[in-house]
């Protein structure tokens, strides 16, 4: 059954959510504003950062925040699509850092998505270049996970932090990196092909019991699958365009379309 959860949310295009009950998003046309409230319905939203007051345009390009997360200090990670950069930024607001911007000489090109990992490890979509960053900052680290050319969009860590999903639109899959402990280049395996059908898969998450959560862009759908037995278990309607997902507390939160939607998964 789904719920609405705050008309504030209506024009949400990405949501992530802190431990204490926060939920950052950006707006459908204002990808440069990021904002944050308190998780009830009578809260109201309030400016959390605007990008291009830290974030110089590049080739013409205004920064853009597509990809959020909240990592376990309660710093907003941002996949940042116009110029190209993985940023984090304190609770407070008032420090910005660039964890990554470039591999091996040569700038990003748009960024969409990001993923936490195990460890100290980040997770960074380019489908523009095929790739997918592996990024350990406290190290220094920028690698690449993918072996193989995939144009991958969202992407999603098991709560073991053994495997990455990620959503291919284009190629209308969902496939697999088995993540090594060793910091090299891996191929993935189709878990599902929706080619027949072209349908796009979009957004993605896992629940707290390893189940994932497919959402199927303007298809509004949601399909569910347990990776350990390769197979889906559950199908529903999305009540809207299932563009991104997310996992809090028992719910799947669905953004796309109008208004985010939330759903139990318990």
């Amino acid at each position: 059954m789904k719920q609405y959860i705050n008309s504030h949310l209506r024009n949400a295009a990405n949501i992530a959510f802190s431990n204490n009950g926060l939920v950052y998003f950006t707006e459908l046309e204002r990808g440069e504003v990021i904002k944050k409230m308190r998780l009830n319905v009578f809260s109201k939203p309030e400016v959390f950062m605007r990008l291009p007051e830290w974030i110089s345009p590049l080739d013409n390009t205004e920064p853009r925040a597509e990809g959020l997360r909240v990592d376990h200090q309660g710093r907003l990670l941002i996949a940042e699509s116009g110029t190209g950069k993985l940023l984090r930024i304190t609770p407070d607001g008032r420090k910005l850092e660039v964890l990554a911007d470039s591999y091996d000489g040569y700038r990003f090109t748009t960024v969409k998505d990001l993923a936490i990992g195990g460890g100290n490890d980040l997770f960074v979509s380019s489908p523009f270049s095929g790739t997918i960053y592996r990024i350990r900052p406290q190290e220094g680290f920028i690698g690449i996970l993918n072996d193989d050319l995939v144009r991958v969009e969202g992407i999603s860590v098991s709560p073991d932090g053994k495997r990455l999903v990620a959503a291919e639109p284009d190629a209308s899959r969902v496939v697999v990196f088995d993540i090594p402990e060793e910091l090299i280049p891996v191929e993935s395996w189709t878990l599902v092909d929706f080619s027949p059908t072209g349908v796009e898969p979009r957004g993605l998450a896992f629940d707290d019991q390893g189940l994932l959560y497919v959402g199927l862009g303007q298809n509004k759908e949601v399909r569910v699958f347990d990776l350990e037995e390769g197979q889906q278990t559950d199908i529903f309607d999305s009540g809207d365009d299932a563009d991104v997902l997310k996992h809090f507390e028992n719910y799947l939160y669905v953004a796309g379309g109008k208004g985010v939607r939330r759903f139990p998964t318990e």
